[in-house]
């Protein structure tokens, strides 16, 4: 529904008062993150591969999601290239996952091992996208990489798009420092497993882990076999917290080859948390779609939630309902689900006291730079925000003070940075401000959720 800056206002007042704000949404979208991996194992997989509820297509050396693009070409294109989808050298492929998972800016894998040389072009946000530990890592399995323009770039250490890939994947082995995510991680594994041999990746100080084990499980549903071992302190073992893991051991065989399998697209937490979020500051939501079993690390959302004094229940059905209660302060680690951080800040600001939120080292390479991003956007509503090494420090005050006491946040001109997760932060924030929120670019919002509106 759309609705004026008034109508916003007029809802916030009666939700803080009676409680009667509704929503009730049908993901219908699916989760991206496993579509991505999905697709790229059906695409080398032998046989015909069936979804449920895909929503993308792509064409044959390009991709687009609104705010970047990027284009493939090839010195020997090679003659199996399918005629409606991205097959590339797996490489490659895995190279792209380190620039950017984000993205799915692979959008298929290839099923045979090849050595021409790539180039990848982009534009947009990713030209100033470093791949962080790429050149070394991928050097340790045969292949080369080298920014195309090195040279204007010489005072920089890192990788950067435009890139050109020069190599054949071999079996190996690897140390890979973890913090920056788990893009690298997953491609390599989708990929390795078409070597002669076997291969091993050992991953110290992971993040985003349970991408890493999303892999994991679609692989496992493409007939790919990859046996893990964690490391960890006392929290891990007892309490299966993921931020006691200390590294993880990754043995992938070789010789391996992708199996057709049908496979249904989950729902996506990532898009719900918007929605359970708003449900739970404004009056009440019902997200309709979900699986409360998943691997996605955004159902974190669903404790933060809870810890925040929201009323939450489940249905086996896969539903989610959040009511809204008063909201007071909370602690949370997001570095396994650093998406989280735009909407979890809203949350923050309705919620009485000071709320941290750990992470922020991980924001710093996203769609934009999200926490200069977030508190820029909090600061301009009128929201007491710092950071403080690598937790985001947020004042918040509950919806009913903030209307008792003329404190709405402050509407204005924004700017989503280009960023999808920034453009649903702020259509959130919105309906508690005090005038309108009028943001310079929504569009990008399409690449993860098309049509997105409250």
């Amino acid at each position: 529904m759309d609705l004026d800056w008034r109508q916003r206002r007029l809802i916030a007042f009666l939700s803080a008062v009676l409680g009667i704000l509704v929503v009730a949404v049908l993901i219908v979208g699916g989760f991206r993150y496993r579509q991505h991996r999905q697709r790229m194992a059906a695409a080398a997989a032998e046989g015909t591969a069936a979804a449920a509820a895909t929503q993308h297509t792509y064409t044959a050396l390009s991709y687009s999601d609104g705010s970047a693009t990027l284009s493939f070409t090839s010195e020997a294109a090679p003659d199996y290239l399918p005629e409606n989808a991205v097959t590339l050298p797996l490489p490659q492929d895995a190279d792209m996952h380190a620039l950017y998972f984000n993205l799915s800016a692979c959008p298929g894998c290839s099923g045979r091992l090849t050595g021409f040389r790539l180039e990848i072009e982009g534009r947009g946000t990713l030209l100033d996208r470093p791949l962080k530990g790429a050149g070394a890592i991928m050097a340790s399995y045969g292949v080369l990489l080298r920014s195309a323009d090195q040279d204007r770039r010489h005072d920089s250490k890192e990788l950067f798009i435009p890139l050109t890939v020069n190599g054949r994947l071999v079996p190996g082995n690897a140390d890979i420092n973890g913090k920056d995510g788990s893009q690298l991680v997953s491609g390599l594994m989708m990929a390795l497993p078409l070597c002669d041999k076997d291969s091993y990746m050992f991953v110290s100080e992971p993040k985003s882990i349970p991408y890493m084990y999303i892999t994991l499980d679609v692989l496992r549903h493409f007939g790919i076999s990859t046996r893990s071992e964690m490391e960890g302190d006392e929290s891990l073992v007892e309490g299966q917290d993921w931020s006691g893991c200390t590294g993880i051991t990754f043995k992938i065989k070789g010789g391996q080859r992708y199996k057709a399998a049908s496979f249904d697209i989950e729902g996506d937490w990532s898009a719900a948390a918007n929605f359970l979020v708003a449900g739970s500051i404004f009056g009440s939501a019902e997200v309709l779609g979900l699986d409360p079993k998943s691997l996605q690390a955004d159902l974190e959302i669903i404790d933060i939630l809870v810890n925040a004094g929201a009323v939450v229940s489940q249905v086996e059905d896969g539903s989610v309902c959040v009511r809204k209660a008063p909201l007071e302060a909370f602690e949370v680690d997001l570095n396994h689900a650093p998406d989280l951080f735009p909407i979890v800040s809203v949350l923050a600001a309705f919620c009485s006291g000071v709320s941290r939120i750990a992470g922020v080292g991980r924001l710093a390479t996203k769609e934009s730079n999200r926490a200069e991003a977030i508190v820029q956007m909090l600061q301009a509503m009128g929201v007491d925000v710092s950071i403080e090494g690598d937790i985001l420090a947020i004042a918040g005050e509950a919806l009913s003070s903030r209307i008792l006491r003329g404190h709405l946040l402050h509407g204005g001109q924004f700017t989503s940075r280009h960023d999808h997760r920034m453009v649903m932060a702020l259509k959130v924030a919105q309906l508690g401000a005090d005038s309108p929120v009028i943001i310079d670019d929504e569009d990008c919002v399409s690449k993860s959720f098309p049509g997105f509106k409250l």
